[in-house]
């Protein structure tokens, strides 16, 4: 049995012969690989510097401050709204809700709570596909109406840039029955108006 082999990052390569890329000289946008003359899309990642200032205990004297519950050594600054606890300037989540402790936070994250932690997406190739299908099925009665929705539905679907391709091809099958809904909404509403015309 072979030996499994082992692969650590060494920062940023090129993706087609994966020569080692100069961290200064990169930029977002269009880069082209020195070594092969690949060019290749690059977005350079910077991350926000957190400026929190932690307090230790022995900095503040024997009585000027409570230890965090999570940190012994570090003084609190804060205490959790949800349970109380006392935290430091690590702990210390802070969002338009007020101020909360990690597993706090997590809890109510899970729980869906926390506005700015949602992260619940709309499929809307799978509505505008489903919409599109009643639209042709129930044409009588609400063709035009779903297939309207899930024209609107295939809209926000192009708009959303996390559309995978096979997304994008239920776009343009929804969109053609859809179409097709509205079509033949409008045909039975003319046969319904005008019956003697045709």
């Amino acid at each position: 049995m072979p030996a499994a082999r082992i692969s650590t990052y060494r920062g940023p390569a090129c993706p087609a012969c994966s020569a080692e890329l100069e961290l200064p000289a990169l930029r977002d946008g269009a880069q082209t690989c020195a070594k092969c003359g690949t060019s290749f899309e690059a977005r350079v990642f910077h991350p926000p510097q957190r400026s929190a200032r932690v307090l230790q205990l022995a900095q503040l004297g024997p009585d000027g401050a409570t230890s965090c519950a999570n940190h012994a050594r570090n003084a609190a600054v804060a205490n959790c709204e949800r349970c109380g606890l006392f935290i430091c300037s690590l702990c210390e989540i802070a969002i338009e809700d007020g101020t909360f402790c990690p597993s706090c936070f997590d809890r109510m994250s899970k729980e869906g709570r926390v506005a700015g932690a949602t992260t619940r997406f709309r499929d809307y190739a799978s509505l505008a596909i489903t919409m599109s299908i009643f639209s042709l099925i129930m044409f009588p009665l609400t063709g035009i109406p779903l297939g309207s929705l899930s024209i609107y539905y295939v809209v926000k679907g192009f708009r959303n840039r996390d559309t995978a391709t096979a997304g994008k091809i239920g776009l343009v099958l929804a969109l053609l029955m859809g179409l097709g809904g509205i079509v033949a909404g409008l045909f039975f509403l003319v046969m319904i108006i005008a019956p003697k015309v045709f």
